[in-house]
């Protein structure tokens, strides 16, 4: 599978958009097989008023699908070195074309809504092309790779409208976060957060979960911290994730991850209020009902740097309108949206 997504904060406004789409290249027929779809493009939408988000979904066939690198057909995997300069087409829907200064994006009638944006130059995570997972990029046996294309771009305009409700929505400043997944499925149970500031153009990443691999499944942590107090990364080669406690029900999560450097000890809430809207990720078996997610979240990071007395607290800091996920098993068993019987009645694919 492979996935793309975009976060857009409108900062004036406090609105927020995601814009998602990619394909499940069926290798495996799970339970599932044929009942969920193969390929989506999703927009999704937060008031930033605590309040669930909208969700809109097409569902476009492997033919109408076109990628191509600098304008030609793909040959190879990306050199992560290279500027990117792809585009990832789905007819009739619209396209998703990066270059490397800039990010368009123009999907209409996704369900009744469509969204056209311009993106400024990404802020990426390290130098070289560096990701969240560093070297382990080049691990062949792993199911899942993430990688964060940029921690903040600039947002130089864009266009919302929805038809359904005549809504139309206008904007040209705000941050976009930006990223793509690969591999076989999305795990077991995780948690995804990502936040910027505008202010201080500080910004986080977070993913956090269970792995399947061969036949165990395994914690992992991949965590990115920027501010102009610290820049740290934290992975399962360099640190430890001390502690953690995960609550789907309450929309809270906490965790403590220490290297022999520095120690990141953060929580995350959001109102479960915000978190009523079944979200769908790529599986075996093709885009399913996994996740909630929220754009209204607020963290809080504590920063510790080790010295000859111990860990010292260096900084701490609080994003607000952070985006929070919960998946898998994650999710509250009690008001899981992605069993209600609306959603199901709602959502036969």
């Amino acid at each position: 599978m492979e996935g793309w997504y975009s976060r857009i904060i409108d900062i004036n406004s406090n609105h927020s958009f995601g814009v998602l789409f990619g394909q499940v290249l069926i290798q495996k027929k799970g339970p599932e097989f044929g009942h969920y779809p193969q390929n989506m493009v999703s927009i999704i939408h937060s008031k930033g008023n605590g309040r669930t988000m909208e969700r809109f979904s097409v569902y476009p066939s492997n033919e109408d699908i076109v990628v191509t690198v600098d304008g030609k057909s793909v040959s190879s995997n990306p050199d992560f070195k290279s500027p990117a300069n792809f585009e990832w087409k789905a007819k009739p829907y619209g396209y998703f074309r990066v270059t490397e200064n800039e990010t368009r994006i123009n999907f209409t009638n996704v369900d009744g809504v469509s969204f056209i944006g311009v993106l400024g130059p990404p802020k990426p995570w390290g130098p070289n092309g560096e990701g969240p997972e560093g070297w382990i990029d080049n691990v062949p046996f792993l199911p899942l790779h993430w990688f964060v294309y940029s921690l903040g771009s600039e947002l130089i305009a864009y266009n919302w409208v929805n038809e359904k409700s005549g809504e139309l929505l206008r904007g040209n400043q705000g941050l976009a976060h930006q990223e793509k997944n690969w591999g076989n499925s999305f795990p077991p149970a995780w948690i995804w957060a990502e936040g910027v500031d505008s202010s201080s153009g500080s910004s986080f990443a977070i993913s956090l979960g269970v792995l399947s691999l061969l036949t165990f499944d395994v914690p992992a942590h991949l965590i990115g911290y920027r501010s102009a107090a610290a820049t740290l990364n934290f992975r399962p080669t360099n640190s430890l994730l001390t502690s953690k406690h995960i609550d789907g029900c309450t929309g809270k999560m906490n965790a403590t991850v220490t290297s022999l450097i520095n120690k990141l000890v953060f929580e995350i809430e959001t109102a479960p209020s915000a978190l009523e809207t079944c979200l769908l990720g790529p599986t075996l078996d093709g885009f399913a009902p996994v996740c909630v997610e929220s754009y209204t979240a607020i963290t809080t990071f504590h920063v510790y740097k080790m010295t000859l007395s111990g860990y010292e607290l260096i900084e701490t800091k609080t994003f607000n309108m952070a985006a929070l996920e919960f998946g898998g098993f994650y999710l509250c068993s009690e008001r899981n949206p992605c069993q209600s019987e609306e959603f199901l009645e709602l959502n036969r694919f």
